[in-house]
């Protein structure tokens, strides 16, 4: 059964119960985008359990930081009670006014859909994103191998019913066409070792465009 078929929210809550008593641990990834997150106001989508969160607080920044998963935004309330949560589905109409927010995070939160939902949300993205904002994300690549690139079954291109759930891998190409929907798009290959196995992303940085 895949998650198209199950409760999403299920699913992350019962995953974030297992690891919310774990010590919070960030990278360092958001380094090179201080400045830009340092005026304005900032979003987090698929927040998890807080670890881009903890290094915001460390920062002096705050945001509004958003999950599906109840238990991942009771245990932010618990640990940085500074941040401003919200339970927000990001498959659905996001509950933002247009051009909201000057930055977007979106860390490994953006690789679980279809084709046709990816486009909705990229386009959702774009709304409440400020012209000339910025979308700061990293997705899974098709060279991710330790966490199940071109495994499993085959749900679209580069979409794949893997290890329990549905997980997208991008290309280039991939990154272009559906985060080119927001603006004008940087992208570069990454590792994190966040995990017990190095995992290989996509670290991508839109510039909104509202022409486009």
């Amino acid at each position: 059964m895949s998650t198209i078929d199950r409760n999403f929210n299920e699913y992350w809550d019962e995953n974030f119960a297992k690891h919310s008593q774990k010590e919070l641990k960030y990278d360092l990834w958001l380094d090179k985008y201080l400045q830009i997150l340092k005026n304005g106001k900032i979003l987090e989508i698929g927040c998890g359990l807080g670890n881009n969160a903890q290094y915001l607080v460390e920062h002096g920044l705050t945001e509004i930081a958003t999950d599906l998963s109840e238990v991942a935004i009771k245990n932010i309330q618990e640990k940085l009670p500074t941040i401003k949560t919200k339970q927000v589905d990001i498959s659905k109409k996001m509950p933002f006014k247009d051009n909201s927010f000057d930055v977007v995070i979106a860390d490994l939160c953006l690789h679980y859909f279809s084709e046709e939902l990816t486009k909705k949300i990229m386009l959702e993205l774009k709304r409440i994103i400020k012209n000339k904002g910025h979308l700061l994300a990293r997705v899974n690549s098709v060279y991710d191998t330790n966490h199940g690139a071109g495994q499993g079954k085959m749900l679209e291109n580069n979409f794949y019913f893997v290890e329990g759930y549905n997980k997208r891998f991008f290309d280039e190409k991939d990154v272009n066409k559906f985060f080119g929907i927001v603006g004008k798009v940087e992208q570069s290959n990454s590792k994190m070792m966040r995990y017990e196995k190095a995992k290989e992303v996509i670290e991508i940085c839109v510039t909104c465009d509202k022409q486009c």
